[in-house]
C-alpha cells in the first residue's frame, strides 16, 4: 500500500480541498492518505545562519524533524496552496528549504517521488502551478502533467476531479 502525503499550505481554501482530496481516495484500497496543513508546524523562516545554529547543536527543532519525517516517509505528495503574488507561496518555500537542508541529501524528500500540484486560490492558480512544477521537477519529484485549479470564479468540475485523481493514483500505485 503507497503512502499518500496531501499537503496543504494553508488552513483555509486548501486545506478544504484536501480533505475533499483525501474523502474522495477513501475508496482506494492501494493508498493510505494523511492530510496535513503546514501551518500547524509554525516552522521558524529559513536562514543558513540559523541552520547553521541548529547544525552546530546537531539538532533540528522538532516541527522541522517531524515534517522532514512526513515527506521523506511518503511514496507520493499532493500539495494544496494558493497562488501568492503570482507565484509559490511563502509557507511552501520555507518548508521546503528546511527539509531540504534537514536531510543528509536535499533532494531525499523528493527525489523520484511523484507529486501532484492543487490550488484553491483567488487568482488564475496557474503561475503557482508553474513556478512549483519547476522547483519540485528540480528537487527530483515527478510532477504529474495535470493539476487541479479551483478559482474564486470557477470551481473545479467533477469530471476533472475524478480524472485527475485516479490518473494520478494509477501511477503511483
Amino acid at each position: 500500500m503507497k503512502k499518500l502525503l496531501i499537503i496543504s499550505s494553508t488552513k483555509k481554501s486548501n486545506f478544504d480541498l484536501s480533505i475533499k482530496i483525501k474523502d474522495y481516495l477513501k475508496s482506494n484500497d492501494q493508498v493510505t492518505c494523511e492530510v496535513i496543513s503546514l501551518e500547524d508546524f509554525e516552522l521558524p523562516l529559513y536562514t543558513p545562519t540559523l541552520e547553521e545554529k541548529f547544525k552546530n547543536g546537531e539538532l533540528f527543532p522538532e516541527n522541522i524533524s517531524k515534517i522532514k519525517e512526513l515527506i521523506c516517509s511518503s511514496n507520493a505528495m499532493i500539495w494544496c496552496s494558493p497562488e501568492y503574488n503570482g507565484g509559490i507561496s511563502p509557507i511552501v518555500t520555507n518548508a521546503i528549504a528546511w527539509i531540504s537542508r534537514a536531510t543528509k541529501d536535499w533532494k531525499e524528500g523528493f527525489d523520484n517521488k511523484n507529486s501532484l500540484i492543487c490550488s484553491s486560490s483567488g487568482g488564475n492558480g496557474r503561475n503557482y502551478v508553474k513556478g512549483f512544477t519547476l522547483q519540485l521537477s528540480y528537487l527530483g519529484s515527478i510532477v504529474f502533467e495535470k493539476s487541479l485549479i479551483k478559482t474564486s470564479s470557477k470551481d473545479i468540475d467533477n469530471t476533472e476531479f475524478t480524472n485527475v485523481l485516479n490518473d494520478f493514483c494509477s501511477n503511483i500505485i
